[in-house]
């Protein structure tokens, strides 16, 4: 007996339970509502603002004993209520305030962080700007920033009443003054040069 045509257009939702199942095969895994994301090893331009960034990140937090910094991959369960979650990622950084640090295992995060960082490549930049977008907004990632080596720019978004708010959007050699880190500026040049 055939099945009917809707039900054989079900695709399966993925799941962490699945996820841990996974081989470490070099691959970088991500869940996005039930969808498994495959992605493949980030280029050069990309690999480059993450370590500046995130030594300049490191640096600032540890100065000011703010919480702490995180780089990918690192697992992040942004619905840890959910005994089976769905959404599974691993941004390029991560910062958890030190209110928040409780959210933070030996394993992963579980919860939202305070700041989730993408850095854009070719293959990760619609993930990046629509469904991960959608997903830190509705799990209140409180800011989110979107960087673009490409296009050598940064986009700063700060979750305020419901949704992300662009607040601030900045290109080639400007300086980024972050809303959550007041004290500190951070040259883009450093990151793209």
């Amino acid at each position: 007996m055939a099945l009917p045509q809707a039900t054989q257009s079900l695709a399966k939702i993925f799941r962490y339970s699945d996820y841990l199942k996974l081989p470490d095969d070099g691959n970088l895994y991500e869940i996005l509502k039930g969808k498994l994301i495959v992605r493949t090893a980030p280029n050069r331009a990309h690999q480059r603002c993450s370590i500046r960034l995130s030594v300049i990140l490191s640096l600032h937090v540890t100065q000011h004993e703010l919480g702490e910094i995180y780089t990918a991959p690192f697992d992040v369960i942004l619905d840890p209520e959910n005994s089976d979650p769905e959404i599974l990622v691993k941004p390029d950084l991560l910062f958890v305030s030190t209110e928040h640090l409780q959210i933070i295992t030996e394993n992963n995060v579980r919860g939202s962080p305070d700041l989730i960082v993408e850095i854009l490549s070719p293959s990760t930049a619609n993930d990046d700007r629509d469904r991960k977008f959608k997903i830190y907004q509705e799990m209140k990632v409180l800011h989110y920033w979107i960087i673009d080596p490409t296009a050598q720019a940064l986009e700063e978004y700060v979750w305020q009443s419901g949704s992300y708010h662009r607040c601030a959007f900045h290109v080639e050699h400007e300086e980024f003054h972050p809303s959550l880190f007041p004290k500190l500026a951070i040259s883009l040049e450093e990151l793209w040069s």
